[in-house]
C-alpha cells in the first residue's frame, strides 16, 4: 500500500510474527505490506478495542477513508464484532445537509476520519460513542476530542486475547454487513443494506467469472475507491481468493498507478473508463512492460466497444471485459471484450419497464431485472424510514427493477442498451447515447458524452459535448454526415461543442469518475443563456443577424448584411420574424416592407432611420374598472337590451362557480373556428394536455407564477357562453382567489418527471378543460425525484392556438426564474376579435366567401374523395369516455379502438429529407410546404382511387382581417396577437401523373398565395353559401374538415426555457387524422401524424407517413422536377 510501512506496525505482530524492522526491507517493500497473518492481527485488535468501549453486535461503524490499510482493518474488525460497516466518501462532510441525513440514517456508534477538516465538520451532528481519527499525512495532529487510532487500538494489549470470542456473537445469513450508498431520488443518498449472504454471493460469483482460482499469480490494482462497490468488491474478491491487492495511493493517481504495475506487475486492473483513459495518456507509460496485465474491468459507466479496445491496446491487457452491476447487488453480468454484451452471473430477465417481471421475447429491448441472493432487500432513506419500491417478490425470489434498458439474445446474453433516464426520445424514436458516443470514438477517436435537450417539437434533441485530444482537430460537418449514415437523421446532434468552450477542463464526475450528465446538462444551459443574452450596444444589423439565424434555426455566421432572407423563410417566417423584432426589441417592421427590403443591411437601415415604437400595444387595451358596458362589448352593437342578455346569461354561466357579471372583465366574440372548436362533444373535446418539470421551483412558487402569467394573458381565464344560434363568446374573467381555485389544482407527489405523463391522465374530474369552462386549468404537483413542482395543464383550442401559446409558456418561464420581472405587452385578444366580428358582414368578408365557394363547388358530388374511410361514429382523438351523440343528444356506445395499444394521441414522430428544398425556393418561389403538401395529395389519391385530394389544412391567420393593405400596416403585429387566430381551409388538389413535378409545386404554390389571402373567408357564411348553391354541400365541407388535416411549421419554435422542461405534448383534437409537419434543419423535415383509433391503426398510418415521405423526397430533388409527377411516384 501506499502508507508507509511504519503504519499501525505495533499491531500488526504476534509472537509468531515479529515485525521485520523497515531498513532490512528491500526498498519496494518500505511501503506498507502486510500479510493476511498481519491484517487479521490488526482487525482482531482494532475488534478488541472496540468491543471493551462497549461495541456490540448490531452497533454500526461509519469510516470517512480513502484507500489505504484503514478500510480492510475496519472491515474485518465489524464483521468479527457482528456490526454493519459503511464506508463514505470523506468529501459528503463538506455538506451538513447530506452529512447529517447519513448520520441519522446510520446511528453510528463509532467514526473514523483521516482529515481534521472532516472532523470538525462532524463535530456537531456526529454523536457517538468513539471517535477516532488515522492521520491522512504525518505532519496532521489530532483534533480535540477524537482519539487516535493508533492509540485507541493500543487499549487492547493487557485484555484477554479471547475477549470476541467470549461475547459469543451468533451471525445469520440476514444480518447486515456493509452498508454503501447510492445516489437518491431527493438529492440524499440512499443506504443499500448487505447482508452476509449478500455479499458472500456477490464476491463468490466475481471470483468465478473472472476465473480468480486457476492463477495465483493474479493479484489486483484497486485504485477504485473503497466506499464504491467497484472497489470494496474487486479488494474482497481477491482477498477470498487469496491473492494480493495493491492501492497504489490514497485515491486514483495515473502515476502512482503505473508505477504499482512496474513494481509489483499487477494483473487485474479494474476502474472506470476515465481511469483507463487516464493511464494511457499518461507519459510515464511509455517503456513499462504491462505484459503482467491479463484483464482490464470496466465498469460503472456507459463502455463503448472502442473504450475495450483501447484498454487492452493501451494497457497491453490480454483481455478487457465490461462488468455490469449496481451497488444494489454487486456485479449482475460479465463479458469479455464486447461492450455492453454480457453473461448473467446473477438471475436476470429483461421486463415491460417498470413492472413486475413480465418478461418480454429475447430478442426485444425492455427493462433489466435482476435477482438472486445478493441482491439488496430495501434502500434506507433515514432512521427508520425504507422504501421496496424498486423490489418486487415473485415465487423465485426477490428482484429488482434495474432501470437500465437491455435485450437479451437468444444464448441469454444480455446487451445493456443504456439507461431509461438516459434514453433520449427524439420524436417518438428511442436514441441511444452510447450508439452515438461509441461511433464518435470508433470513427473520430473522439470522447462525447451525448445529453439530451428540451424542444418543443422534438420532444427531446441531443447534444454532443466533446473532448478532443490534444492537437485533434474535428470537422462537425463530417461527423454528422456519418452519423446520418449510420444511424439515421434524428441521431444526429443539434449541437457539437468542445467542453472546454463551456469554461470547464473536463467533464463533472463523480467519484467512482463516472460522468454526471445532468451537472453537464447545466452547465450547458448556463453558457447558452449567457450567450442569448442581448448586449449592451449591440448594433441594428448584429441585432438582425442574431433574431434571423435563431429564427431560421441556421449555423452562426451563415447570413451577412446581404443575405436575402427570402432565400431561406416563407410567409409565416416572415410574419414570426416581426412579432419577434416588435416583441424584442421595440421596432416594428411590416410584411410589406419585408418584401420589398430582403437583406439584413436593408432591414438595418430601414429600422435605423426612424424610432422605436414599443409603447403602442397597451394603448389597444383601455382601462376599466368593474364589468362590460354596451359599448364595450361589439356583439351588442350599441343595443341595451343585448347587453342586458349577455349579464344575464353570464350570471347564469358563473353562479356555479360563486361568481357573477361583476368578476367579467370583458366579453370576447367568437369566430366559427372557435366554436366547432369549442363545441361539446365530450369532455376532451379539442383538448391539449402539456406536462412540464419547473426545476428550482417549488409548488407555491409554480402557483404564484400561473396567476400572474394567467393574470397577464387574458384569453387563458375564460368561460364560454352561447348568446344565440349564431353568436357565441368568450368571458374574460378579472382574476381572483375564488378563480383561480376553480383552475388551479394540487395532488399528491410523484416520483419521477417522467410520471407526469400519467398523472390524472384521462380522470374524469382533472384531465380536461371543456365548455362552460374553466377553459384552461392547471394541475399542480412535486416531483421527489428532483424536488422540485410539475406541472400539466388541460387546454380548451378556443382559447389559444400554435402562436399565442407559446406567448403564454416563455411568459411563464420568465416568471418562474425571475419572479418580479415585468412582462412585455401582447397585442390584446380582443381588439383583434372585435375586428374580426365587426368586419365579417362586409364587402372584403363576401369577397373571401365567393372565391372560397367558386374554388370548392362540386365536392360532395364525390363523395369517395373523403380521406380516411369512417369506421366509427364521430372523430375522436384521445379518450371518447363520455362522449354525446349529435344525432340523438344522448350519451354515446363506447368507441373501441383498432389496436390493442391506442396511442393516435401520441403519434408518430419521423423524418425525411428534403434535399433540395432551398434551390426551389431561391429558383423558383416555391416554399417547402407546398412539397410535403404535394406528397399528402398524391399518396392521398393513392388511396382513395381519385382524381384530386381532398383534406383539409390550418392557416396561422396571422393578419388583421377584413381591413385594407393601408389599415393593416398601421397596426402592431398581428403574429403578437394573444389568443387563437387560426383559420381552417379545405384543399381541393387534382393529381395529374402527365404534369411535371415544378408545374405542381408551382401551381400549388400559387393557390397558396390565394389560400393566404382568403383564409379569413367567415366560414359560417361559406357554408351558407354552398348550401344555397347544393343541399348537402356545406355539411359535406365541414365533414371533410374533421377527416384529415393538413399543417405546417417552417421551423420549430425556438426559446430558451431555465425554469420549465417539457415531459409531454399531445394534442386531443376532433378529427380522424392529423399531419404535423416540420423543418428540423435546413434539409430535413419531421412528420408528427395523430390520428383516432377507432378509425385507423398505428401501422395504417406509418406506412402512409413513409410513403408521404418518400414523395416529398423525390419532389425535392432538382433532377425530378422537369419529370412527370407518374413518372416520379
Amino acid at each position: 500500500m501506499h502508507q508507509p510501512s511504519t503504519f499501525l506496525s505495533t499491531h500488526t505482530t504476534s509472537p509468531s510474527h515479529p515485525q521485520t524492522p523497515p531498513s532490512a526491507l528491500p526498498p519496494k517493500q518500505q511501503y506498507l505490506r502486510w500479510t493476511f497473518s498481519q491484517l487479521a492481527t490488526a482487525s482482531h485488535t482494532l475488534a478488541r478495542s472496540l468491543a471493551a468501549s462497549g461495541i456490540k453486535p448490531g452497533n454500526r461503524i461509519v469510516a470517512f477513508v480513502t484507500n489505504g490499510a484503514e478500510w480492510h482493518v475496519f472491515f474485518r474488525a465489524s464483521l468479527e464484532l457482528g456490526c454493519a460497516f459503511a464506508p463514505l466518501n470523506p468529501k459528503t462532510a463538506s455538506n451538513a445537509a447530506e452529512a447529517r441525513h447519513l448520520m441519522e440514517m446510520l446511528y453510528p456508534s463509532v467514526v473514523l476520519v483521516q482529515d481534521p477538516a472532516v472532523a470538525k465538520k462532524l463535530e456537531s451532528i456526529a454523536n457517538v460513542r468513539v471517535k477516532l481519527f488515522s492521520p491522512l499525512e504525518k505532519e496532521m495532529t489530532t483534533p480535540p476530542s477524537w482519539e487516535d487510532l493508533s492509540s485507541f487500538m493500543d487499549r487492547a494489549k493487557p485484555l484477554p486475547s479471547d475477549l470476541v470470542e467470549k461475547m459469543n456473537i451468533k451471525r445469520k445469513d440476514g444480518d447486515v454487513v456493509v452498508v454503501l450508498m447510492t445516489s437518491g431520488t431527493t438529492n440524499l443518498p440512499k443506504g443499500c443494506p448487505i447482508t452476509n449472504r449478500g455479499y458472500v454471493s456477490q464476491i463468490r460469483a466475481i471470483s468465478l467469472m473472472i476465473e480468480l482460482e486457476k492463477d495465483d499469480t493474479r493479484n489486483s490494482l484497486n485504485h477504485s475507491i473503497p466506499f464504491h462497490i467497484m472497489g470494496a468488491n474487486s479488494s474482497l474478491t481477491c482477498h477470498a481468493a487469496g491473492l494480493k491487492v495493491v492501492h497504489p495511493a490514497a485515491a486514483f493517481s495515473a502515476q502512482s498507478s503505473i508505477e504499482a504495475i512496474k513494481l509489483e506487475r499487477c494483473s487485474d486492473i479494474p476502474g472506470v473508463p476515465a481511469i483507463a483513459h487516464a493511464m494511457i495518456a499518461h507519459e510515464s507509460l511509455k517503456g513499462v512492460d504491462t505484459t503482467c496485465v491479463k484483464n482490464v474491468i470496466l465498469g460503472a459507466a456507459t463502455i463503448l466497444p472502442e473504450t475495450l479496445r483501447i484498454a487492452m491496446k493501451g494497457l497491453g491487457a490480454e483481455r478487457a471485459s465490461e462488468g455490469y452491476g449496481m451497488t444494489e447487488m454487486g456485479s449482475c453480468v460479465m463479458h469479455p471484450v464486447t461492450a455492453g454484451v454480457a453473461i448473467p452471473e446473477a438471475k436476470v430477465r429483461v421486463c415491460v419497464p417498470d413492472s413486475n417481471g413480465e418478461v418480454i421475447p429475447r430478442g426485444v429491448a425492455g427493462e433489466l431485472h435482476a435477482g438472486g441472493p445478493q441482491i439488496i432487500k430495501e434502500y434506507w432513506l433515514g432512521a427508520t424510514k425504507r422504501s421496496t419500491d424498486a423490489f418486487y417478490d415473485d415465487h423465485e425470489g426477490r428482484w429488482i427493477r434495474t432501470g437500465d434498458q437491455a435485450v437479451m439474445d437468444e444464448n441469454g446474453e444480455i446487451k445493456i442498451v443504456g439507461r431509461y433516464k438516459d434514453m433520449i426520445i427524439r420524436g417518438g424514436e428511442n436514441i441511444s447515447p452510447s450508439a452515438i458516443e461509441s461511433l464518435l470514438l470508433s470513427r473520430f477517436d473522439l470522447m462525447a458524452e451525448i445529453v439530451a435537450l428540451q424542444d418543443e417539437i422534438a420532444g427531446e434533441i441531443p447534444i454532443a459535448i466533446v473532448k478532443k485530444r490534444e492537437g485533434q482537430e474535428v470537422d462537425p460537418f463530417k461527423v454528422r454526415e456519418l452519423l446520418v449514415k449510420e444511424l439515421g437523421a434524428a441521431w444526429v446532434p443539434e449541437e457539437i461543442i468542445d467542453v472546454e468552450s463551456l469554461g470547464v477542463d473536463d467533464y463533472p464526475r463523480t467519484t467512482t469518475g463516472k460522468v454526471q450528465k445532468n451537472k453537464l446538462r447545466e452547465i450547458f444551459m448556463k453558457q447558452r443563456e449567457s450567450q442569448s443574452t442581448i448586449a449592451a450596444g449591440e448594433s441594428m444589423l448584429d441585432m438582425l443577424l442574431r433574431l434571423w439565424t435563431k429564427l431560421l434555426g441556421l449555423r452562426p455566421n451563415t447570413l451577412t448584411a446581404e443575405s436575402s432572407v427570402h432565400d431561406w423563410a416563407d410567409s409565416l417566417i416572415l410574419a414570426r420574424f416581426s412579432a419577434v423584432l416588435h416583441r424584442e426589441a421595440g421596432h416594428q417592421i411590416t410584411l410589406s416592407e419585408l418584401m420589398e427590403h430582403g437583406t439584413l443591411a436593408a432591414q438595418a437601415k430601414l429600422l435605423s432611420g426612424r424610432g422605436s415604437s414599443a409603447g403602442s400595444i397597451s394603448e389597444l387595451k383601455p382601462k376599466r374598472d368593474g364589468p362590460p358596458t354596451v359599448d364595450d362589448m361589439a356583439h351588442a352593437r350599441g343595443d341595451p337590451a343585448r347587453a342586458k342578455r349577455t349579464e344575464e346569461l353570464a350570471n347564469k354561466t358563473l353562479s356555479p362557480i360563486g361568481l357573477s357579471w361583476k368578476d367579467v372583465e370583458d366579453t370576447i366574440p367568437m369566430n366559427i373556428i372557435q366554436e366547432m372548436f369549442m363545441e361539446y362533444k365530450r369532455p376532451q373535446t379539442n383538448n391539449h394536455r402539456h406536462a412540464w418539470a419547473c426545476p428550482g421551483s417549488n409548488m407555491s412558487g409554480l402557483k404564484e407564477a400561473i396567476e400572474a402569467a394567467v393574470t397577464h394573458h387574458s384569453m387563458l381565464r375564460t368561460m364560454g357562453l352561447y348568446f344565440d344560434n349564431t353568436t357565441s363568446m368568450h368571458l374574460t374573467i378579472r382574476p381572483s382567489a375564488k378563480w383561480f381555485s376553480h383552475c388551479i389544482t394540487f395532488v399528491d407527489p410523484v416520483e419521477t418527471a417522467e410520471d407526469l405523463n400519467t398523472l390524472v391522465y384521462n380522470d374524469p374530474k382533472l384531465d380536461y378543460a371543456a365548455f362552460p369552462g374553466p377553459l384552461f386549468r392547471f394541475v399542480i404537483t412535486h416531483i421527489k425525484d428532483e424536488n422540485c413542482a410539475g406541472l400539466v395543464y388541460m387546454a380548451q383550442h378556443s382559447v389559444f392556438d400554435g402562436v399565442s401559446l407559446p406567448l403564454f409558456i416563455e411568459d411563464l418561464n420568465t416568471l418562474l426564474v425571475s419572479p418580479a420581472a415585468v412582462l412585455k405587452p401582447h397585442v390584446p385578444y380582443k381588439a383583434w376579435a372585435d375586428n374580426y366580428y365587426n368586419g365579417q358582414d362586409s364587402v372584403i368578408a363576401h369577397t373571401h366567401v365567393a372565391w372560397q365557394a367558386q374554388r370548392l363547388r362540386g365536392i360532395s358530388l364525390n363523395p369517395a374523395t373523403l380521406f380516411p374511410i369512417q369506421r366509427a361514429p364521430e372523430w375522436f382523438k384521445g379518450s371518447s369516455i363520455g362522449w354525446i351523440d349529435s344525432k340523438t343528444g344522448k350519451p354515446g356506445q363506447p368507441r373501441k379502438s383498432l389496436d390493442a395499444n391506442p396511442t393516435g394521441a401520441k403519434g408518430l414522430f419521423i423524418q425525411g429529407k428534403l434535399p433540395d428544398i432551398q434551390a426551389l425556393k431561391i429558383q423558383h418561389g416555391v416554399e417547402g410546404s407546398q412539397i410535403v403538401k404535394a406528397a399528402l395529395a398524391v399518396v392521398t389519391t393513392k388511396y382513395t382511387k381519385q382524381e384530386y385530394a381532398l383534406f383539409g389544412q390550418m392557416q396561422a391567420g396571422r393578419t388583421w382581417p377584413f381591413l385594407l393593405p393601408w389599415q393593416v400596416e398601421r397596426m402592431p403585429p398581428a403574429m403578437d396577437v394573444d389568443g387563437p387566430a387560426v383559420q381552417r381551409t379545405i384543399n381541393r388538389i387534382p393529381v395529374n401523373s402527365e404534369e411535371t413535378v415544378l408545374s405542381m409545386l408551382s401551381r400549388l404554390q400559387a393557390e397558396q398565395l390565394n389560400l393566404n389571402k382568403h383564409a379569413y373567408a367567415p366560414q359560417h357564411h361559406l357554408i351558407a353559401a354552398m348550401e344555397r348553391e347544393k343541399e348537402g354541400e356545406g355539411a359535406f365541407l365541414t365533414d371533410a374538415l374533421k377527416r384529415q388535416i393538413f399543417n405546417w411549421l417552417p421551423v420549430p419554435p425556438s426559446w430558451e426555457l431555465k425554469g420549465l422542461r417539457k415531459v409531454q405534448i399531445e394534442s386531443r383534437a376532433d378529427c380522424g387524422l392529423l399531419w404535423n409537419f416540420v423543418m428540423v434543419d435546413q434539409t430535413t423535415t419531421m412528420v408528427n401524424p395523430t390520428w383516432d383509433d377507432a378509425q385507423l391503426r398505428k401501422s395504417e398510418v406509418e406506412e402512409m407517413a413513409r410513403e408521404i415521405l418518400r414523395v416529398a423526397e423525390e419532389f425535392a430533388t432538382i433532377g425530378n422536377w422537369g419529370k412527370k409527377v407518374g413518372s416520379v411516384v
